[in-house]
This record gives structure tokens, sequence and C-alpha cells, in this order.
């Protein structure tokens, strides 16, 4: 069987264009869901133990307040001052729109209730109904 010179000369090629474009695409969701995944655990915080939580539910559209231990918040990684609470909550529930929007408490275990309840009053003032605590599952000591 002869071959083609022309095949000999140039072998057969193979179309990785579409190959390389869906890795690229992965790379960067890789990257995108990392960068969202570290802003929500940025802050160090010492979380409270819970013996009962209903399980994690990935909305899209979560905003994670951090108390820290002195009281102060931080939302996105910046501090927020005492007047933009409203504000920011309000940009997070327009961004979800008709969406389901969760607002995420993320305080540490020596914050005293007083400084958590005016973010539950903000969200019930902006008629935002879906609050939830982050916590450690209660460890079992034998």
């Amino acid at each position: 069987m002869r071959i083609p010179t022309e095949l000999r000369q140039h072998g057969l090629q193979f179309n990785i264009t579409p190959l390389i474009d869906v890795v690229f695409l992965l790379i960067i969701f890789f990257l995108a869901a990392s960068h969202l995944a570290r802003n929500e655990a940025s802050e160090p915080v010492e979380l409270p133990e819970a013996s009962q939580a209903a399980s994690e539910r990935n909305l899209p559209h979560r905003l994670v307040i951090t108390v820290r231990a002195d009281g102060t918040l931080i939302v996105s990684g910046r501090p927020l001052a005492a007047g933009q609470l409203d504000r920011v909550l309000l940009e997070g529930r327009a961004t979800a729109g008709d969406r389901p929007f969760e607002v995420r408490i993320r305080a540490d275990r020596r914050v005293p209730y007083e400084r958590v309840e005016p973010i539950l009053i903000a969200c019930a003032r902006h008629g935002i109904r879906r609050v939830g605590f982050a916590v450690l599952p209660q460890t079992r000591t034998h």
C-alpha cells in the first residue's frame, strides 16, 4: 500500500484548539471557585459548636458577615462601618434579584448576642428571611 507523499511530509494533525479552550475554562472556573471559598473563610474566628445543624445549602447568592471577637463586622474581607450594614444588605438582595438570597453570619463564639442582634434586625427589616449561622459540628468526647 502506497502512502501519498503529501501525508508522509506533513503527517496527521489533530486540531487541539477546542481541547485547549476547555482546559482554560476549567482553570478559570476553579480559580474563581477557590477565590470565593477563601473569601468566606478568610477571617480567623472561633466558631461555636452545634449539636444539631442543617446541612450546608449552596445558594448562588449568599452574603457572609463575619463578626470578630472584638465585635467588628467584616464583609468580603473589609471592615464594615456602623451605618453600612443596611446598604450592604440591600445591595446583596438587589444582586440576587428573584433568586434565593441568604445571609450567613460567622460569629466568633466569644461574641455576645447583643453584637449579633442588630444584624438579625436589619435582615428582618429588609425582608431577608434566610439567615443562617456558621457553626462547627459538636465534637464528641468518649
